[in-house]
């Protein structure tokens, strides 16, 4: 019985067994070994990820920042140039031709305009009144629309008269333009 338990287990067919068992049991532990390696990977793949869209994130923050300071600059360096030429523009206006009446007329022309057309206004306006019969003449609704559109053109014309004014200064390109 010793002698047939020896020879099975030293025949083939039980060897075979054992090495499919130890192939099996390989097979299984590189298996194990591949997901390991596989799910670390998959670990440091999404770090990198992370990393990566941590350093965008960092980047896009700097250039946003970047942004914002170019543009504060370019601002402030406009304000610098506007001012300079609103000095300048005080300069020019401030010069002299040497000839009293041309430098006179030259420092009454916009106020002597302006007065102008505000009494020739004021004419007009009184004229057509006195024929019409005055404001009692109007209905309440005549008024009301009366009042509205003279707003409006006061607002229209205090709007076009300092936007000429401060828009006609020389600007810094024109006193380059000039040297």
């Amino acid at each position: 019985m010793l002698e047939g338990l020896l020879a099975l287990f030293s025949s083939s067919g039980l060897g075979a067994l054992v090495g499919m068992f130890g192939s099996w049991l390989t097979k299984r532990e590189e298996r194990k070994d591949q997901q390991f390696r596989l799910t670390y990977e998959l670990k440091m793949a999404t770090l990198r990820k992370q990393e990566a869209e941590l350093q965008y994130d960092h980047e896009l923050a700097l250039a946003d920042k970047q942004i914002l300071r170019a543009d504060t600059e370019g601002r402030i360096n406009r304000d610098i140039a506007e001012t300079a030429a609103f000095k300048d523009g005080l300069k020019e206006q401030s010069q002299t031709y040497g000839m009293w009446f041309v430098d006179a007329i030259r420092g009454l022309m916009r106020p002597l305009i302006t007065v102008y057309l505000l009494i020739l206004a004021t004419f007009v306006t009184l004229n057509i009144s006195r024929h019409l019969g005055g404001a009692g003449a109007l209905s309440p609704v005549e008024l009301m629309v009366l009042y509205k559109e003279a707003i409006a053109q006061l607002l229209f014309l205090t709007t076009t008269a300092v936007t000429w004014w401060f828009g006609s200064r020389p600007s810094s390109l024109r006193q380059l333009k000039r040297q």
